[in-house]
């Protein structure tokens, strides 16, 4: 599809600004999403935004390169210190990461993937809180990143905030539809308040975005077995100890 025509699918003129674009994008995709309501012609509307949403907002970054001031790089010590975190991380060396992330944050406070990986190493500490700010600051910065939406949810789930984990993994997953750890997160949190029905659409969503995604058939066994499907959720074990191999 064509760019006036990703225009038009979000009932949008030509040249509609970035906040424009994202704000018909969440108001169509929360009215057709198939969670909601569950059709053939609404999946395919679906769909139809989703791909209209992406290309605009790739041709937005697009631009946005074009345009960008010799100013808008990160400074070199910014990028140093990064590295050197990023080192420190892989090493498991976490507290030392941290020190190096904060060095970056300090020259480089809008550095989104410095948040990011800051959270991440936070998260392997077990300091919750801690990385969930983090998180919190990516998506201040760019609230269109369904990895960091994913993140979030995680660390809300792991703090049992799991109506607050479900609004983040529904986040990453209007953001980018393709995206298995986000829907088998969700099903993670649907099958732990008791939605089971629910937890097994969103695997079943996983499974087939990623089909050799051995985590999300062995939690789909998982929920077979709760709800008395005793053989097909052996299969699905199965299936699981299989591409685990």
């Amino acid at each position: 599809m064509n760019i006036s025509q990703c225009y038009e699918i979000l009932g949008l003129k030509p040249g509609a600004s970035v906040d424009e674009i994202k704000q018909a994008y969440r108001g169509l995709v929360l009215r057709h999403h198939p969670d909601k309501n569950p059709t053939d012609e609404s999946e395919a509307r679906f769909r139809q935004i989703s791909d209209a949403y992406q290309t605009l907002r790739i041709q937005n970054i697009r631009v946005q390169k074009i345009t960008q001031k010799f100013d808008d790089i990160y400074p070199e010590d910014a990028v140093s210190a990064y590295e050197q975190a990023q080192a420190l991380a892989r090493k498991q060396e976490y507290e030392e990461a941290i020190s190096f992330y904060d060095k970056a944050l300090e020259r480089l406070p809008r550095y989104a993937n410095a948040w990011l990986k800051k959270g991440d190493v936070l998260y392997h500490l077990k300091r919750h809180e801690d990385a969930l700010l983090c998180y919190g600051k990516v998506l201040q910065i760019n609230p269109d990143l369904a990895d960091a939406w994913n993140l979030h949810g995680i660390c809300l789930s792991d703090m049992k905030r799991y109506e607050e984990a479900l609004e983040s993994f529904d986040e990453a997953t209007v953001l980018d539809p393709a995206h298995a750890p986000a829907w088998n997160f969700k099903g993670v949190c649907f099958f732990t308040l008791g939605r089971l029905e629910m937890a097994l659409d969103c695997f079943d969503k996983a499974i087939k975005i990623r089909p050799e995604f051995a985590v999300a058939w062995h939690n789909k066994g998982g929920v077979l077995l709760k709800i008395g499907k005793k053989k097909e959720a052996e299969k699905c074990f199965e299936k699981s100890k299989k591409l685990r191999q």
